[in-house]
């Protein structure tokens, strides 16, 4: 995924505001790639969580070397909305290590404004010549009218067969809750993949969902 946008939006009935997400698509740890330049993408998914689901959708094109992004979800009792940027610091598509800053400000589109914003420094390695195995780091900070604070996390992805990867990742977020996630995406084609994913998150009300993303690559 390219830019994790609504990260947390489906977990506004319970937790502060936070405008970053994703993964990449529907994954909590961003990785530091961006689409190829004049290229768009649409990032989607639905996530359960108990009795009421959350839906999001989140395009992206690079225009002049940077990804923008805008993304929008439909939650019980919540709207949220981003408008983020991406940009690749260091290594090209076919390098071992790459480096890329990205931020976003997001809202409710129930209220006028604004009510946060965040910065990231996502860093993705290859652990293998071939590109099968892939760690992601982020470290960032979050500032919302209610909380801020440094969020980190940390993923991987391994292919074990020719269309599928295994997808973890553990985050903390800026109140200091730890999130965690497992799955696969399904590679159907190309510019097509499937996630399927589980997790929970801590903290004082502990949560646990179900996710189905779809992310489509295509030219503009």
């Amino acid at each position: 995924m390219r830019f994790t946008l609504l990260r947390h939006a489906p977990l506004w009935a319970s937790l502060p505001f936070n405008p970053a997400a994703h993964a990449a698509a529907s994954l909590l740890v961003d990785d530091a790639g961006t689409t190829s330049a004049g290229q768009c993408q649409l990032e989607s998914w639905i996530r359960h969580h108990g009795d009421h689901q959350a839906r999001t959708a989140v395009p992206a094109c690079t225009i002049g070397g940077t990804e923008w992004s805008l993304g929008g979800s439909h939650l019980r009792g919540a709207a949220p909305w981003t408008l983020g940027a991406k940009r690749t610091l260091h290594g090209l598509d076919d390098a071992r290590m790459q480096i890329a800053i990205s931020g976003a400000v997001g809202g409710d589109m129930r209220h006028a404004g604004a009510r946060g914003w965040t910065l990231n420094l996502p860093v993705s390695v290859a652990l293998d010549a071939a590109g099968k195995a892939l760690l992601h780091t982020n470290l960032g900070w979050d500032h919302a009218r209610a909380d801020r604070g440094l969020t980190a996390g940390v993923g991987g992805m391994v292919r074990f067969a020719h269309g599928a990867s295994l997808l973890a990742e553990h985050w903390r977020d800026a109140d200091r809750n730890r999130s965690e996630q497992i799955g696969i995406r399904l590679h159907l084609r190309n510019v097509v993949s499937l996630d399927l994913l589980a997790g929970r998150t801590g903290g004082g009300s502990p949560t646990s969902w179900v996710t189905v993303g779809l992310n489509l690559s295509m030219a503009p």
